[in-house]
């Protein structure tokens, strides 16, 4: 007889614990945030008791509430909670962290946009290397109905601000050096303005209207670029050459890409772009030192003596 009444102790015990363990789970957190403008850390201020926890994200718990490390501008966090014991009680949450659409500078791209210096060095190198690559490989990914000089450089900026995963490498046929991700935000999921990356109209930002995932070499350089210099020296890698010949009525703006001496050389770099439409031809990619463009037309100098060149312009998500 004390053996049963050893085990129905030890059973209602077990059970007293199960039960234990489901009611004394307890989640309580407080999800106030106001819009951000660049990735930072985040506090949900509150209590967890008794629950194992999921997420899609990294978390840590702490005394007093949850810790989100590293929260981008436009993600969507999701919480899942599970209490410890049999009944299994649970508890989601699920938030936006809104971007802060503010346009401070009113250059037209919302704060939220900018690049810190890492991001920035990580868009360049990727931006470069794509280029490089397709004049090497002539990518499958490009559209052959955009290849001219703007498209050369919307598919590069497009590609660049990807995730580089192995799909993207079976796709691009990409082989050029390897650099980590833009970490902030990656297309074609960019908060707000989705696919848009570029521009179309001047002006403070108003919302995703003002953008579109087409632009033309002029309204590309005056809405989506900021002047920086019209001396090279200044320039860093990856900004764009601005060339503006109004007697070319069909094709009177030219963009080529600042490529830099990829730390190679002592000389000031080179230059890739496509040349648009030769005669009755597409026109072709050309990778050239850019002191070479002179001999090609003295109207493709690069001084600040050249009317015809409007100087080296810079992506305005860029620092």
């Amino acid at each position: 007889m004390k053996i049963y009444q050893v085990m129905w102790l030890a059973i209602t015990t077990i059970i007293a614990l199960i039960l234990i363990l489901d009611f004394s789970f307890q989640v309580e957190l407080q999800v106030n945030l106001k819009p951000i403008r660049d990735i930072q850390n985040l506090f949900l201020e509150g209590k967890i008791i008794g629950a194992k926890i999921y997420s899609n994200r990294t978390y840590q718990v702490m005394e007093n509430g949850l810790y989100l490390p590293r929260v981008k501008p436009g993600e969507r966090i999701e919480l899942y909670f599970e209490s410890k014991g049999l009944l299994k009680r649970t508890k989601s949450i699920r938030f936006f962290v809104e971007p802060d659409t503010e346009d401070r500078d009113e250059d037209g791209y919302p704060d939220f946009l900018m690049l810190d210096s890492k991001d920035s060095e990580r868009f360049r190198n990727w931006f470069i290397w794509i280029a490089i690559d397709t004049f090497k490989n002539n990518t499958p990914l490009w559209n052959k109905d955009e290849r001219d000089c703007a498209g050369l450089v919307r598919y590069c900026a497009r590609e660049a601000l990807r995730k580089h995963d192995s799909l993207w490498f079976e796709r691009s046929k990409y082989t050029g050096p390897v650099f980590e991700d833009v970490e902030k935000y990656n297309y074609p999921n960019i908060p707000v303005i989705g696919m848009k990356l570029f521009r179309i109209k001047k002006g403070k930002f108003q919302d995703s209207f003002d953008f579109s995932t087409f632009a033309v070499a002029r309204i590309l350089y005056e809405n989506s670029m900021k002047f920086v210099t019209k001396e090279v020296t200044f320039a860093k890698p990856g900004d764009i050459m601005v060339f503006f010949h109004p007697e070319d009525f069909e094709f009177p703006y030219h963009l080529m890409i600042y490529v830099g001496n990829l730390g190679i050389s002592d000389h000031q770099g080179w230059v890739l772009y496509h040349t648009g439409p030769i005669g009755a031809g597409t026109g072709e990619l050309r990778f050239v030192r850019y002191t070479e463009l002179t001999k090609l037309d003295p109207s493709w100098a690069v001084s600040d003596k050249n009317k015809y060149f409007l100087g080296f312009f810079r992506f305005k998500f860029l620092p």
